[in-house]
């Protein structure tokens, strides 16, 4: 067991389907800090709820300290929580800079996904870029293949980039009824693992909170 740093109550303006807020909920769930945050649920869509979000750019996740400080992009919450909670082992600084670049190669195979669910949602079926969703889609066919080739087994606690990979594939779990998993068998595996050893994982599952 480790011993969490008392800390005040902080504010997580989030989503249950969005993805890097999800991000942000499983390290918080690693990290232990989980019980002293509030999660403020926001819908974009709904500009009441969206008043609510404190991030100027109106994006979540969005932490807001119990100071008033507001720290945005998941990436830097999660390093704001390793460090909180002296839990660097899911970044130590030995090995930080590689850890970082296969955490952005993770998130981009979520942003690319992402971007493929918005050219659907927002645009008129006659208006649908198919050049632009074969591109995305590239970007995560190529993700994918890379981490097939550069999986590292999850340790007792997963690394910053292991949870950003299980968040990716949960989401094109979510958005793309699992498709992936009939090519990238390796990843289907190796999520499996993740999801036995990471309970915060089944507890952010966003189909749960549908």
């Amino acid at each position: 067991m480790y011993d969490v740093p008392e800390t005040q109550f902080m504010k997580l303006y989030s989503s249950p389907p969005s993805p890097f807020g999800r991000k942000v909920k499983i390290t918080a769930h690693i990290t232990g800090l989980f019980d002293q945050i509030e999660v403020v649920n926001i819908d974009g869509n709904d500009p009441q709820s969206a008043a609510l979000n404190p991030n100027p750019l109106n994006k979540i996740p969005a932490l807001e300290l119990a100071s008033g400080e507001l720290i945005v992009d998941s990436k830097v919450i999660c390093e704001h929580l390793i460090q909180q909670s002296g839990r660097l082992e899911l970044l130590p600084e030995s090995n930080r800079v590689h850890l970082l670049s296969r955490a952005s190669l993770a998130d981009g195979i979520t942003e690319a996904a992402l971007l493929m669910v918005y050219e659907r949602r927002f645009r008129d079926e006659s208006q649908i870029n198919s050049d632009w969703l074969n591109r995305q889609n590239q970007k995560v066919l190529g993700g994918l293949g890379w981490f097939t080739e550069n999986l590292n087994d999850i340790a007792n606690t997963p690394t910053l980039d292991q949870i950003g990979l299980a968040v990716a594939l949960g989401y094109l779990d979510f958005r793309f009824s699992g498709e992936w998993r009939t090519r990238f068998t390796d990843l289907a595996l190796w999520l499996t693992q993740f999801q036995q050893m990471v309970p915060g994982y089944q507890l952010t599952d966003p189909q749960a909170h549908a």
